[in-house]
């Protein structure tokens, strides 16, 4: 019964499983990449990462507590679908598996109702059953007060993997998905608000290297107070790349479309033209497409008929993941993200004066407006190359680290025993 040095990590995947063998590969060295990064970033240096048997293992931890913290980290990597810190041991069959798990979980399940939780991986002479059944009537003689199948207070997980044997207590979340890097680029039209931030995080959850374009309305408050919201998504949760925002100065067309166009008709343009900007610069970034954070019907710009007028102002492709979901579901996702306490501190700019905006733009008449403001490729021009680039994992800036979902912590349990 030889322990294995040190502890490790658990990390698993779900959706990458189910991909075809050079995908998996491919998919496997992102995910390995980005949780090496995961490590670097929050100083733990020197860990061995590994993928084995659709698990990837990280080595090299001199406690649990260590573990635990760097497993709140890896947690974020996207394609990860959960973390544990385990202790591992060599066996020789199900009686060492007993006196293992005996001797680990004791001191941990004394005086509580429990589960045993089992699984295997190759070839025994015994099945998870077993080992749940034999594992729990030695945990029942260490004091542990009675088996409950339901709603244990304690749950005793063991993975077999062959001559191996993992025994933990905690799992930590992930958002799965698939790993950044493997769906190629995209550019999110980010207003630092509680929608375009949400929306930024599922298309990263996709396996999309996302940057981002804020159109600067307020002057430098607005700035200020777009940036940490910004950083949050980049520190935390954009492992495996550095993303990159692109501030554009457009308040001289906001005072354009004051002075030159129909009231009804200003937040359709402006909308428009922002679509053009994006699309200038996704061009220049090898961006594939746009990302919005409009919820169909959720204000006036976003209805169906002005969402399709506004498409119009170019050809590029727009993905918006949130089409379908209601300003709750929104809100909630912000929260788990750690946006949502940064992004109802940003104030609301309004150049336009629009008190009526209209919610079925016709596409002849906003065409006719916008002739009326003149050399409008020239402005365009000129503030797109004229945009401040932000290296945002680079920027010298401190937000808060959001809260991890832990299975197994009876200080910070956020949800149901999930596998």
């Amino acid at each position: 019964m030889e322990e294995i040095r040190g502890w490790l990590l658990l990390a698993r995947y779900s959706e990458i499983a189910l991909k075809g063998k050079s995908s998996r590969r491919r998919m496997e060295g992102l995910l390995v990449k980005a949780i090496k990064d995961a490590l670097k970033s929050h100083g733990f240096y020197d860990k061995k990462v590994e993928v084995r048997e659709a698990r990837i293992w990280v080595h090299g931890f001199e406690s649990e507590e260590e573990a635990l913290e760097a497993g709140k980290r890896v947690a974020r990597v996207m394609g990860v679908v959960s973390v544990s810190p385990v202790k591992g041991f060599l066996h020789s069959g199900l009686n060492d598996i007993v006196e293992l798990g005996r001797k680990f979980f004791s001191g941990r399940v004394k005086g509580k109702t429990f589960a045993v939780r089992a699984r295997r991986v190759g070839e025994h002479d015994f099945t998870s059953k077993d080992v749940e059944v034999r594992l729990g009537e030695a945990l029942l003689e260490e004091g542990a007060s009675r088996v409950d199948l339901e709603n244990p207070e304690y749950t005793a997980y063991v993975e077999v993997r062959w001559g191996e044997v993992y025994f933990y207590d905690k799992i930590i979340r992930g958002p799965g998905g698939l790993p950044i890097g493997s769906e190629g680029r995209v550019l999110a039209l980010f207003s630092g608000g509680i929608d375009s931030p949400v929306a930024a995080w599922l298309m990263l959850k996709r396996g999309c290297m996302v940057d981002y374009v804020f159109f600067n309305i307020g002057g430098e408050p607005h700035v200020k107070k777009m940036l940490p919201v910004a950083k949050v998504l980049a520190d935390y949760w954009s492992y495996g790349y550095y993303p990159k925002l692109y501030i554009v100065d457009i308040r001289p067309i906001t005072l354009l479309l004051s002075e030159k166009t129909p009231e009804h008709l200003r937040t359709i343009i402006l909308r428009r033209i922002m679509k053009r900007i994006a699309s200038i610069i996704a061009e220049k970034t090898g961006a594939k497409a746009l990302v919005t954070g409009e919820s169909l019907g959720q204000v006036a710009s976003q209805t169906l008929q002005n969402i399709v007028v506004i498409d119009q102002a170019s050809p590029t492709t727009v993905l918006r993941p949130l089409i379908g979901f209601d300003k709750q579901e929104i809100v909630e996702l912000a929260r788990i993200i750690g946006t949502y306490e940064y992004s109802i501190r940003l104030e609301e700019y309004c150049a336009l004066n629009v008190r009526k905006p209209t919610t079925r733009a016709n596409i002849r008449e906003v065409l006719e407006a916008e002739k009326q403001l003149g050399e409008l490729d020239n402005v365009i021009k000129i503030i797109t190359d004229n945009a401040e680039i932000v290296n945002l994992r680079r920027l010298d800036m401190k937000v808060r680290e959001p809260e991890p979902k832990i299975i197994g912590l009876q200080h910070i349990v956020l949800g149901e025993n999930r596998r």
